[in-house]
Order: C-alpha cells, then sequence, then structure tokens
C-alpha cells in the first residue's frame, strides 16, 4: 500500500487531491481473491489524466479504484458519498456531509432499480457462463450495500463490516433471505466452484431478492 501511495503521489503530483484506502481490505475482512481498493480524488479529469490512471494501475494489477474528480464529488447523490465513511486516509483529505435518512432510501431504491434490470437483462439473453459467475458475485456484494444502506435509514448508523451488517438483521429477524445471500459473500471460497458451475441459479437468487425487498 506504501508503494502505491508514493507512486500514485508521484504521477498525479499537484492534481492529486486525496487518496483513500476503503473496501474489504481496509476493513480486515477480505477474502482470498480481493482487491486493494482505493478512491483516488484530483481536481480535474480529462483524456490524458485517464491515461495516466490507467498507467498506473498497470504496474499495480492487483489494486482498483473509484476516481473521482471535484466536481464529480459536487454533482454525485450525497447518499452514494456513505462509502467514504470507513475509508481510511492515505494522502489529503476530503470533507462529505452523511446523508439524510430519506437520501439513503431513495439512493438504494434507484440502485434496486438499476441491480435488477442489469439482473433481467443476463438472464433473459446469452451470456457467457464466467460473466454471469462474475455478476454474480458483484451483486452480492450490491446485496451488502443495499442492506447496509438499509440499516443506516433504519438507525441512522451504518454498520461497518458485512459481519456487522448481518448481525444487525439477525438481532431483527428481518430480510433473512437477504442475510443468506450476505453469508454467502462473507463465505466465498466455499461458493465459488458452484456459483461458477451455475451461475444461473444464483442470479435468479439474486433476483429475486432485488425484486422483493424495497425499504
Amino acid at each position: 500500500m506504501q508503494e502505491f501511495k508514493n507512486d500514485a503521489e508521484a504521477t498525479l503530483g499537484d492534481n492529486l487531491v486525496c487518496l483513500l484506502h476503503h473496501g474489504s481490505r481496509a476493513k480486515g475482512e477480505a477474502l482470498p481473491e480481493s482487491d486493494y481498493d482505493v478512491i483516488i480524488i484530483v481536481k480535474k479529469i480529462n483524456e490524458k489524466i485517464l491515461h495516466t490512471v490507467r498507467n498506473l494501475f498497470d504496474r499495480h494489477p492487483h489494486f482498483s479504484t473509484y476516481l473521482l474528480s471535484l466536481s464529480d464529488i459536487k454533482t454525485l447523490p450525497r447518499a452514494h458519498l456513505l462509502e467514504f465513511m470507513y475509508a481510511k486516509p492515505l494522502y489529503g483529505k476530503i470533507r462529505v456531509g452523511l446523508p439524510t435518512r430519506t437520501e439513503a432510501k431513495q439512493y438504494i431504491s434507484h440502485s434496486r432499480r438499476d441491480w435488477l434490470d442489469t439482473l433481467r437483462h443476463t438472464l433473459l439473453f446469452p451470456h457467457p457462463s464466467d460473466r454471469k459467475a462474475r455478476l454474480a458475485y458483484y451483486l452480492l456484494k450490491n446485496v451488502y450495500i443495499y442492506l447496509s444502506y438499509l440499516a443506516f435509514w433504519e438507525s441512522g448508523k451504518l454498520p461497518p463490516t458485512r459481519k456487522q451488517t448481518i448481525s444487525y438483521f439477525e438481532k431483527r429477524k428481518d430480510y433473512a433471505y437477504g442475510v443468506r445471500l450476505l453469508q454467502m459473500l462473507d463465505n466465498w471460497s466455499a461458493h465459488k466452484d458452484k456459483v461458477a458451475k451455475n451461475p444461473d441459479h444464483y442470479l435468479f437468487q439474486l433476483e429475486k431478492f432485488f425484486r422483493n425487498v424495497q425499504p
């Protein structure tokens, strides 16, 4: 991480505003295949900068990024910025306000619709099995986003980790179907091969979840 930080600073120079480490490795709950997730915030983005950042990640293949400019920050839905809450600062600072509970509810309602459309398109039309399996994995992560934001809407507090999100809903004895999906993600190594062999089975489960769950 220190090597990446140094490279990012040298590569982006004065354009770099903030560098954050987020995701499962930052939270101490990484899976074996988890990337190192970073948020890069720069003053501006243009084609030259996109090429520069692409070259940066060519040198660090186990890293992935969410690249934003300062103008992006101003236009993103505030609830989207909940992703920053538990990120670890590596360089610079960025101050974002918490969304209201209503904003969080609206955000996951709109996101749910997009995820559902993606699922149905994938189930209705031919796609390679490996692509379906990857989609299942990433949509399990979206189950985590949905449930953690739902907990924020209900309680005003965002659970920091998957396990705490699971625990929150287990105590509530609610959203049991979503909890089972989240437990699958939490134990991905035991499910990965099964998903690869029959991704449709899991995509149908995810479609059912997003079809029926609404705050």
